[in-house]
């Protein structure tokens, strides 16, 4: 059946007839899948690329011939072509089960056009493209890649930071570099140029090779190398050039942050398949997939330099594979030994499993593993201008991330202990735990310090001592130093026991239900704080009108109500938490270079500290504000005065410092596993066991002298990561997704922000008494707001209040139906809900059970949410970060 439709803007000289036949091909989600699946080996993506004029383009009326279109539409073009009224198409069926579906269109008309407008309705030209998947290169195994590789490394040819506006302009200098470096070539610039060109366009690859990347988005294409295919009969055997760009290259979509080129030039013919272009284009492909060396070739000055790093990963390839070689050897000798020769290496890896229960084995492979990069976690990363940037923008954020919330919880501390503990000795357990822990530990990206809930268990052990106090408050040392000393053994007792491996079955929901609840305690307590101020000095009540408020505001007492002293503490907090979040984003502003935009954004912190402490302190200096007081007569170090204590308190002791163990065993065990989750890309390996050990010997310490007590913290830890990381920003669907490239492994930056913090306790109170309270809550908010950005919680949550239309191209939007993603979040929303009620409650032993609601996640995330959802669903959700 056809039906003809009128074209009321053209006049034809006759009717014409276009039959159109939709043939379903693919859809972005099999695309998707597909990719998906295979980055479980590695891949990359092979593509090819022709590019031709449109048959049937307007040209003189030819009443017998006939002339065949194909053109691939999404549905909604498909939708415009078949239904628009303007438009001559007749319409036949179609079918589609997705609204993303890619069809081939074939249109075939008979040419009759009478002028060249008529034209319009069609592409100017049409682009084929084909992919197919590739896995990366096997070096252990494929003999043949380290010898292409070793025949670049002798004899190198590298364009280094060229500047072009045309992949043309780019190409050519490429092979003219190529025949002046090899004249016994003969090279035809010419001929060799139409096989890495199109003559239609410009902005057309014949055939390239792309890499496909994991982020927690799923697979992304990585935009920052291509390697170009030209096969062409004016070579005899295949010529690779390298080409850095001094600024990214725009070839398209998927491929718009281009730094590095490789060009494969290969034979038309060749006499073995490992010597074809496209093996060859997939050993340097495998080559570049590698972030680490991408990373050390931009870092490069020359392109002699450029050629090192290559020998140098030519190098550590045939090391690894040496290693590897010698580990085989070493499992055949253990299968042989135990009489397992016929078993499979997997099968080895459960008998050795399943050997006897060894305490301290698992804490002295941390040391191990550890050890031999002690060295290097100092020197390791001074080596070039950029890294010694970040380690001193990441020690000023770790400085006032720090101590200006120290102090805060300083001041909370003061008011539940009725001033026993302040903020200098908040700030003084601060510097020396941090000194130790970062010259000691195993992991010294993780951060501790004290927390909201410490402080709570803190104010929870200063009312049970009450009950044995003789009036002088004096007990209360005694009582704090046992449970400290007693949660100090148990986690002695957890690192040696290897009870930390229980993080196996921790999954990312419950970590990011965690940190959620630690940037809702924050911005909760800021606003307890500010509610605190408003009824202390506005000085009205629920029936008062708001004309009246401003009335008993003036003729109450000066000392009394000054409505001024509340609005400024809302404003400071404001102004605080505004230009540290703008000075934040600053990096994804059009304004300066990449590289500046991040120097700007690296202090952020510091300079939204900076301007809330001037507005207060200077702008309205007239206006006297909250400041933290401390007993300036009382010692730093004081070591506690052990009186028999009563037998009942001990035991008291003993079950408080139990509860709070587990409290700092989830906490610091999350918050290492969130630090050394796959995504950061860490290098020299996790410490969880000798941490542990770690920080129960360092509360032991804390607890004698009655210092706070400390542990592993969120969201200081992530937030430390990814101040000294490098990060590649990629564009898919409009939609821009980080990638952790590489992370500076240091210690120096914690070292270095405790020496600074143990040199501020000199300047409590003043000069840091100029700094407001209010800034200070400003400043959780801050750490609060910029910490959600990071939490795929927060981000399924948005999306349950955004149009579905918009959805960003998240991989579980793709592979999981829209009702479970809502039903997921919602079921996570619960459990972070009951962690708020028992933590924000009224009652201060309800508040001892959190530790145990933390502990709960873990099995409801095991044995509950898979009787909800299903278990392919839930991996998607739910699986490696």
């Amino acid at each position: 059946m056809t039906q003809s439709l009128e074209d009321d803007s053209a006049t034809l000289l006759e009717p014409e007839e276009l039959h159109v036949r939709l043939e379903p091909l693919s859809t972005v989600q099999d695309s998707e899948d597909q990719a998906d699946q295979s980055l479980h080996n590695g891949s990359t993506v092979s593509t090819k690329h022709d590019f031709e004029s449109p048959k049937g383009k307007s040209r003189p009326r030819r009443d017998t011939a006939d002339t065949d279109t194909d053109c691939y539409v999404t549905e909604e073009s498909r939708n415009y072509f078949l239904s628009n009224e303007s438009s001559d198409y007749s319409r036949l069926g179609y079918h589609s089960r997705h609204s993303k579906t890619f069809q081939k269109v074939t249109y075939r008309r008979n040419s009759g056009f009478q002028s060249e407008n008529d034209v319009n309705h069609f592409c100017a030209k049409l682009y084929h493209t084909k992919r197919k998947i590739l896995h990366l290169k096997n070096y252990h195994d494929e003999a043949r890649a380290m010898r292409d590789i070793s025949k670049f490394v002798k004899h190198p040819i590298v364009l280094f930071k060229i500047h072009h506006t045309l992949w043309e302009d780019i190409a050519k200098e490429m092979i003219l570099t190529l025949a002046e470096d090899k004249p016994d070539l003969n090279l035809d610039v010419e001929l060799t140029l139409k096989s890495v060109t199109s003559k239609d366009a410009d902005f057309v690859i014949p055939e390239c090779v792309q890499g496909i990347s994991e982020s927690p988005h799923g697979p992304v294409t990585e935009q920052s190398f291509i390697t170009v295919i030209g096969i062409t009969n004016a070579v005899t055997d295949s010529q690779v050039v390298m080409c850095l760009l001094k600024q990214p290259f725009n070839f398209g979509i998927g491929a718009e942050e281009i730094r590095f080129i490789c060009l494969v030039l290969a034979p038309i013919k060749h006499t073995k398949h490992t010597k074809s272009a496209l093996e060859v284009a997939r050993t340097y492909s495998t080559l570049f997939a590698d972030d680490r060396l991408r990373r050390n070739l931009l870092n490069t000055h020359s392109p002699e330099e450029f050629a090192h790093e290559f020998e140098l990963e030519c190098s550590r390839i045939q090391i690894e594979h040496q290693k590897r070689v010698n580990r085989m050897n070493s499992i055949a000798t253990s299968l042989k030994t135990r009489n397992y020769s016929s078993q499979s290496l997997s099968e080895l890896q459960v008998v050795i499993e399943e050997e006897k229960f060894v305490p301290g084995r698992d804490l002295i492979k941390d040391i191990q593993n550890r050890a031999k990069h002690y060295l290097s976690d100092y020197i390791g990363d001074l080596k070039d201008g950029t890294s010694v940037q970040k380690i001193i923008s990441t020690t000023l954020f770790l400085y006032f991330a720090l101590l200006l919330p120290g102090i805060a919880f300083g001041v909370l501390h003061s008011k539940y202990t009725d001033g026993k503990i302040d903020s200098k000795d908040v700030v003084v357990a601060q510097a020396l735990s941090g000194l130790l822990f970062s010259i000691f530990s195993g992991q010294h990206l993780v951060v501790i310090t004290t927390t909201i809930p410490v402080v709570i268990y803190t104010k929870i052990v200063y009312t049970i001592s009450q009950n044995w106090d003789d009036g002088d408050g004096s007990f209360f040392h005694t009582f704090y130093a046992m449970t400290g000393i007693s949660n100090a053994f148990f986690l002695i007792l957890y690192a040696f026991c290897g009870a930390s491996k229980i993080m196996a079955y921790c999954s990312r929901s419950t970590e990011e239900i965690l940190e959620l609840f630690i940037s809702v305690a924050f911005i909760v307590d800021s606003v307890k704080f500010l509610k605190l101020e408003f009824s202390k000095n506005y000085c009205f009540d629920s029936l008062d009108s708001a004309l009246n408020v401003s009335k008993r505001a003036a003729e109450a007492s000066e000392s009394y109500c000054d409505p001024t002293k509340p609005i400024l503490t809302l404003l400071l907090i404001c102004v605080t938490v505004y230009v540290g979040v703008q000075i934040f984003n600053f990096k994804n502003s059009p304004y300066l270079t990449a590289g500046k935009r991040l120097l700007v954004a690296d202090y952020a912190l510091v300079v939204a500290v900076g301007a809330g402490a001037f507005v207060g302190s200077y702008c309205f200096q007239n206006i006297e504000l909250t400041k933290f007081v401390v007993n300036e007569s009382k010692p730093l170090f004081q070591i506690v005065e052990f009186r028999k204590p009563p037998v009942m308190s001990v035991f008291a002791a003993l079950g408080l410092g139990f509860v709070v163990s587990f409290l700092f065993f989830m906490e610091g065990n999350i918050s290492a596993s969130i630090v050394n989750k796959p995504s950061n890309k860490l290098k020299k390996g996790s410490s969880f066991h000798y941490d542990m050990l770690v920080t129960g010997l360092i509360n032991a310490i804390l607890s004698i002298f009655c210092l706070p007590w400390l542990h592993g913290a969120l969201p200081h830890s992530p937030l430390h990561v990814r101040a000294l990381a490098d990060i590649e920003e990629h564009i898919e669907n409009g939609h821009v997704t980080e990638t952790i490239v590489y992370v500076r492994e240091t210690r120096l930056t914690t070292l270095v922000a405790h020496i600074l913090i143990g040199v501020s306790v000199i300047m409590i109170p003043y000069p840091l008494n100029l700094i407001p309270i209010p800034v200070l809550y400003g400043l959780f908010v801050f750490l609060a707001v910029t910490s959600l950005g990071e939490l795929q919680i927060w981000e399924r949550f948005v999306l349950i209040f955004t149009e579905q239309s918009l959805y960003p191209p998240f991989h579980y939007v793709r592979k999981v139906p829209q009702k479970i993603i809502h039903c997921f979040t919602l079921l996570q929303m619960l459990q972070l809900t009951a962690l708020c009620m028992v933590s924000f409650g009224s009652s201060a032993y309800l508040k001892m059970l959190f530790p145990f609601i933390i502990v709960s996640l873990i099995p409801i995330r095991e044995w509950v949410l898979p009787k909800i959802i299903s278990k392919r669903h839930l991996v998607a959700l739910d699986g490696d970060h």
